[in-house]
């Protein structure tokens, strides 16, 4: 598509970047803001083949955005945050535009962006909130525009500069002057920019003249910070042409400063405009030059008189103050091998300058109106004073003391920040001579931080924008007093936590102190810097303190806490934050949580990593109970995180899991211990870290894996129960939350939901934590009918104590299974069905199952009828469908605890309950239902426990027939018709698994009179499935001759007479020796359709043969007895004449049927090997040549797969699953690729790579085959062997006949010779 119609394309991505801005889709979620950053990503790069379409198409975006009336706060924070979106991508997009873009695509800019940037920068307004970040983001993309279209910004620049010659005093407008600000500057512009100024300076107004003053000076700034090598080549190389356009418009500027108050204005630019006249500088320090140069030296008298504060003149002091501050901070950007004549100049004013700045008695300050900009002053003079000379600390003293006004400290914080970032000049001296006070600068983290959380505890929290500024949040009435307020507590203490962030080293020095004083300080430092992590109210202060933990956490900074010993320290401290941390988490208060829980990720990265690093002594210290406690809360805090509505918390939980079990092998393999001992559900953990990558998949899918993994979960420990105990606590309080206030948001019920789920898939544990050894186990029965047994274990044993949690939880669940609350009643009933019959662990089965069975069983307590209420009625409805649920879903493990308490009690209660419902159209489907269940308990009837197996499927047999044909032929409607037939259906579907080897067991009787009893219980059904026959077949005449027939009719007809047929096949099978002399006769009934229906029943009891075993004593079973003896017949030299001839006659279509019942009969006599050499034997000697041995479609063939089939499938399994779950689910492996083939190879794979790759992964399934040789299953060796033997005699035979025949027919030659 990108090929053939690119613009449509390029479109289509802004059309969708535009649509999924905040304020199109409103308060943006993590799938959102992932989606938009995809979208900035795409134009982005895209903008490097098609500029001028991405940026048109941005531009046009930001136009229509900036036009929308919007109403209310929340859309006002929405357009704020798309103005941002939008601004940033054009800054990204301009910073890399092509430098081959044409002059076009540049007039464009300029016509339709630029002003559009400019309504940002000129529509500011102090105060207005983020006016401040709207601004300073126009001006980026400003700054990046002007750096390839340059001439197009100073056209525009010099035309209104042209404008503001010719204009009135009234008509200025300089808003365009102030672009000056922001462009970007190198040398040769801000030449430009000068000798333009010096042409019209003139010529303008004051208030255009003063707009280009102080434009002019930031542009300086620019060009100085951007490209500092220009301004330091500038003092090794002087340009006489710079000095010219500065020299002249120092002197344009000088004679425009006529009053204290214009002096004031334009002292700042000129002492920039003297910086850029090096030799003027040098020969004004050295005091000579002539007449020419006498405004200059007059200027530095003046600065130098005013900074002295002899003056007179407030106003000129402060700018004297701004003036050499500038100086300094330029002054900096030279080398002083450079020239060190502008250094004597600075050494002549620092003094005067830091005396009057830094003096503690009486505070700087410009007004109420300048604390920023006096703040912005004072930490450039700070830091420029450093970088010229680190020695003379005066100053730095002055600002550490205790005594001082806050504003000190926060300027010493905020330049000791700036000179550890801000440090790309070589000659810049680093902060190492700070670390000396790095005791001092703990204290004041220490006392600011008691000061902050003092105020916390004392006031409740503020409403607060995430900018946590000084410079912001200054009253107007502070004058820098002593006593600071709350929110200078805070700005003070956010720029201490950036400050520990920037260089922790800073508060680790601590040189001639012993270890343990040197642990506990670090100990007091991290634990401050923890309790600000949970802070709600203040966002930005929360995660810098996380940004800073994490750079404490990193492994060379570990080191620092205690040099002495650095991992006994490690133990200590990291578990202290991982279990104050987590122990917020798990209590769900912060509204951060997720990003919490992203950053406690990395530390336990960070973790591993100095674990590795020293991992000869990985354990030294790890036993103390703090490493306990932390572990037993982390793993409490991971579990919580399971059933978060938040997608993304989930995943970020699962993955944790990945980093825990690391550490778990690193310490193990210190000690040389199995990894379960630290982690005794390492493999659950593994698997849960391998989901955490299904980025894609949907929440809902999410939580049933999750769910699925915690089944998995088999060992008790103190984190998983805990887990468990505090989710069901938080359950309870949702649940009555949910009841009595089912308003509430829609993720309030999706995390009721999962909470529920969670506690469903973890009660097993709990379950295993309060069971003793005591307790009976109990297996599954197995073998044949008449030698299962009951469960024997002691119905007791799965409620040691009915006051636990678990059992309250359960009580809790049964009760809101009949939830009728008006509003989400339906909701809970549903989630509940569905979380119990899917999710539940299979060790609550047993419980579950008794419980259900005394709920239900209430219902029969009474004497007389049963009580039919909605509630009894919705409660067993809801039972069904759990108890279906639960023994369809063959959960992982279900077969070991489903015997575990027999269901027979209950199972014949809810048919009592159901049978006196009645046949109104809601009975009917709870019928069906009950019947759908009874044929599912069926199948899993191997895994099920019965107390009186056969006694209990007669009562279901006769409940269950009761209702086949009840209603059918009375109902009226057509849609109760169906319903019945369904029921018919879901009945003789249930009667068919019931009678399946079942012997009929009347209610009394014994001897002859039980015989006699059991003939006619027999002849009831059969009757019965007659009379349901004939019916089908009436109902499918009549169906004939009705127009428009529906077909669902006539296929649950066919279905229906289908599966009675089977249930007559069933019921005579098992009771041949009481229902052969009722059925017999129907082989001889004059109706042709009862004599077809007799003929299909005994081909299905044909067909059934293999369930002769199980009636002992009849004749049936002796013929079957003799049939097999008979196809199994050998002779004397060990031919079968049976199964050879059988395999002559069978035609080849049915060639697989014979080999499974060959392979079936000869294996249960113990014969299979001679089958096969038999059949081998056969086809050896049938063959033509080696070549076409076995390769045909022949029955010896089909054997030998069909015995592959059988007997090597598990053997297969257990030895290839392991290798290939490996391959799909390990990371490693999944970044493997196997191909060889050259023209299928990604660009970024390698042949011979892969090739090494795929002989290694050959190797490793080889080997594996070959180590399992002790493992081949028996009757595949033998199969082998046979085969091996067989080939080899035929084909000897041949060989001997063939030279025989060779050797006769060389002799008769000779012969013929001779003659």
């Amino acid at each position: 598509m990108a090929a053939h119609k690119p613009v449509e394309w390029v479109q289509a991505i802004i059309n969708r970047f535009d649509e999924q801005l905040p304020i199109k889709t409103g308060q943006q979620s993590t799938h959102t803001k992932v989606s938009t950053e995809h979208n900035k990503e795409c134009l982005i790069n895209i903008s490097k083949y098609k500029f001028a379409l991405v940026i048109n198409g941005l531009t046009n975006i930001l136009k229509n955005v900036n036009n929308m009336r919007i109403f209310g706060e929340a859309a006002e924070k929405n357009l704020y945050l798309s103005q941002l979106i939008i601004l940033d991508t054009l800054e990204k997009c301009l910073a890399g535009q092509p430098k081959d873009c044409l002059r076009l695509d540049e007039a464009m800019l300029v016509k339709q962006l630029l002003p559009e940037i400019c309504h940002f920068l000129h529509s500011y307004r102090e105060g207005q909130q983020h006016a401040a970040q709207l601004r300073s983001s126009a001006s980026a993309v400003l700054f990046s525009l002007s750096c390839n279209n340059f001439n197009a910004v100073f056209s525009r620049i010099s035309t209104r500069l042209q404008e503001l010659t010719v204009c009135t005093e009234d008509t200025v407008d300089v808003h365009d002057i102030e672009l000056i600000q922001y462009i970007n500057v190198d040398c040769s512009k801000l030449k430009r920019l000068l000798q333009e100024t010096v042409l019209k300076f003139k010529s303008l107004k004051k208030p255009a003249q003063l707009a280009v003053i102080s434009s002019l000076e930031k542009a300086f700034w620019n060009w100085v910070e951007h490209y500092p090598d220009e301004f330091t080549m500038l003092y090794q190389r002087p340009q006489a042409d710079m000095a010219d356009c500065a020299e002249k418009l120092f002197d344009l500027v000088d004679s425009f400063a006529e009053s204290a108050k214009r002096k004031a204005a334009v002292w700042p630019l000129q002492i920039i405009l003297l910086i850029l006249c090096p030799e003027i500088t040098q020969s004004i320090t050295k005091e000579v030059g002539g007449e020419e140069k006498a405004n200059k030296k007059s200027f530095v008298d003046s600065l130098r008189k005013a900074l002295g504060q002899h003056s007179g003149s407030r106003q000129l002091t402060e700018s004297a103050a701004f003036a050499c501050v500038k100086l300094c901070k330029a002054c900096t950007y030279i080398n002083w091998e450079d020239n060190s004549v502008i250094f004597l100049l600075v050494q002549s004013i620092v003094m005067d300058l830091k005396g009057l700045l830094f003096n503690p008695t009486k505070p700087f300050s410009r007004g109420a109106g300048c604390q920023s900009a006096d703040v912005d002053l004072m930490i450039d003079c700070f830091v420029s004073c450093y970088r010229i000379n680190p020695r003379n600390n005066q100053h730095f003293k002055v600002c550490l003391a205790s005594t001082s006004p806050p504003t000190f400290h926060f300027v010493l914080v905020n330049s000791l920040h700036k000179i550890i970032t801000n440090s790309h000049l070589d000659w810049w001296p680093k902060i190492d001579a700070i670390y000396c006070y790095s005791g001092e600068l703990r204290t004041m983290f220490a006392d600011t931080l008691g000061r902050v959380v003092q105020s916390l505890g004392a006031h409740p929290p503020l409403r607060m924008t995430s900018s946590l500024t000084f410079k912001e949040k200054m009253t107007t009435s502070l004058k820098f007093k002593e006593r600071s307020t709350d929110l200078d507590s805070r700005s003070l203490l956010l720029a201490l936590v950036k400050l520990i962030h920037a260089d922790p080293k800073l508060m680790l020095h601590n040189p001639g102190k012993l270890g343990q004083e040197i642990q506990n300080s670090t100990a007091e430092l991290i634990k401050g810097l923890v309790q600000l992590v949970p802070l709600n109210h203040s966002a930005e202060l929360s995660q810098e303190a996380m940004e800073a933990l994490l750079v404490l956490h990193q492994p060379e900074t570990i080191e620092l806490w205690n040099p002495d010993a650095p991992i006994e320290t490690f133990w200590d401290i990291s578990s202290q934050v991982l279990f104050l941390n987590c122990k917020k988490l798990i209590g769900h208060q912060m509204i951060n949580s997720t990003e919490i829980l992203k950053w406690l990720r990395e530390i336990l990265i960070c973790r591993n990593k100095f674990l590795l690093k020293n991992k000869e002594c990985a354990t030294q210290g790890s036993l103390i109970p703090i490493s306990r406690q932390a572990q037993t809360k982390l793993e409490v805090c991971l579990y919580t995180f399971l059933w978060s509505p938040d997608a993304e918390a989930v995943l970020v939980a699962m993955s944790c899991f990945r980093h825990l079990c690391e550490e778990a092998d690193i310490r193990c393999s210190v000690d040389e211990l199995p990894v379960h001992t630290i982690l005794p559900n390492y493999n659950t953990f593994i698997e849960l870290a391998s989901v955490s990558n299904m980025m894609a998949t949907g929440r809902n899918t999410l939580q049933k894996r999750v769910m699925a993994l915690l089944r998995r979960i088999k060992h008790p420990t103190a984190g998983n129960v805990e887990a468990w105990e505090d989710t069901y606590a938080k359950w309870e309080q949702a649940t009555k939350q949910i009841l009595n206030h089912p308003k509430n948001k829609v993720e309030d019920g999706q995390e009721w939901i999962n909470m529920t789920g969670f506690l469903c898939a973890l009660g097993g544990v709990c379950l295993q934590q309060r069971s003793t050894p005591s307790l009976g186990t109990y297996s599954p029965p197995m073998g044949p009918l008449t030698e299962r047994k009951g469960s024997m274990i002691s119905m007791g044993s799965c409620e040691v104590n009915s006051e636990t949690s678990l059992n309250r939880f359960l009580d809790r669940l049964l009760g809101l299974m009949v939830c009728t609350h008006e509003k989400v009643g339906v909701q809970i009933r549903t989630n509940v069905k569905d979380l119990v019959g899917l999710e539940l662990s299979p060790a609550l089965y047993p419980m579950l199952f008794n419980k259900l069975r005394n709920s239900i069983g209430r219902f029969f307590e009474t004497q007389g009828p049963v009580p039919i209420t909605d509630t009894n009625t919705l409660f067993v409805e809801q039972t069904i469908a759990i108890m279906k649920n639960l023994l369809d879903s063959h959960t992982e493990g279900s077969s070991e605890h489903l015997g575990q308490a027999s269901i027979e009690t209950m199972m014949l209660n809810l048919v009592r309950y159901v049978r006196v419902l009645g046949n109104v159209v809601h009975a009917i489907q709870i019928k069906t239902k009950l019947c759908q269940l009874v044929e599912v308990m069926m199948e899993r009837r191997d895994d099920l426990s019965f107390c009186q197996e056969m006694k209990f499927r007669n009562k279901m047999v006769e409940y269950l027939t009761d209702w086949v044909m009840g209603t059918s032929n009375q109902a009226a409607d057509d849609d109760i018709k169906c319903l019945t037939r369904d029921l018919d259906q879901a009945s003789m579907e249930a009667v068919v698994s019931l009678l399946a080897g079942l012997p009929l067991q009347p209610e009394e009787g014994d001897g002859v009179e039980l015989m006699e009893a059991k003939s006619q219980l027999f002849l009831k059904y059969f009757t019965l499935f007659m009379n349901l026959l004939n019916d089908c077949s009436e109902v499918e005449e009549d169906g004939q001759q009705v127009a428009g027939r529906k077909r669902g009719m006539s296929r649950r007809l066919a279905s229906l007479r289908h599966c009675t047929v089977l249930a007559m096949s069933n019921l005579l099978n098992a009771n041949v020796d009481s229902g052969l002399m009722h059925s017999i006769g129907l082989g001889y009934h004059k109706d042709l359709q009862t004599r077809a229906t007799f003929m299909e029943v005994l081909t299905k009891i044909l067909q059934q043969g293999t369930e002769f075993d199980t009636l002992a004593e009849t004749v049936l079973a002796d013929r079957f007895e003799r049939l097999v003896e008979l196809v199994t017949m050998m002779g004397d030299q060990g031919e079968l004449p049976i199964a050879m001839a059988l395999a002559n006659v069978v035609p080849c279509s049915q060639w697989d049927e014979l080999a499974r019942v060959l392979v079936t009969l000869f294996d249960s006599r113990h014969l299979l090997y001679q089958l096969l050499w038999n059949m081998f034997s056969k086809e050896v000697e049938l063959a033509d040549s080696m070549q076409t041995l076995f390769r045909g479609n022949s029955l010896a063939s089909k054997i030998m797969t069909f015995c592959f089939k059988v007997y090597g499938a598990a053997y297969l399994q257990k030895l290839l699953e392991p290798l290939l779950r490996g391959i799909i689910t390990t990371p490693e492996w999944q970044q493997i690729s196997f191909e060889v083939d050259p023209t299928r190879l990604e660009p970024s794979e390698n042949l011979e790579e892969n090739q090494k790759n795929l002989l290694q992964i050959t190797d490793r399934f080889f080997l594996a085959i070959i180590n399992s040789s002790n493992e081949f299953p028996p009757q595949l060796r033998s199969v082998c062997h046979c085969l091996y033997q067989a080939t080899c005699h035929s084909l000897l035979n041949k060989a001997t006949v063939k030279e025989k025949k060779e050797n006769k027919k060389s002799d008769h030659c000779s012969m013929i010779t001779m003659l």
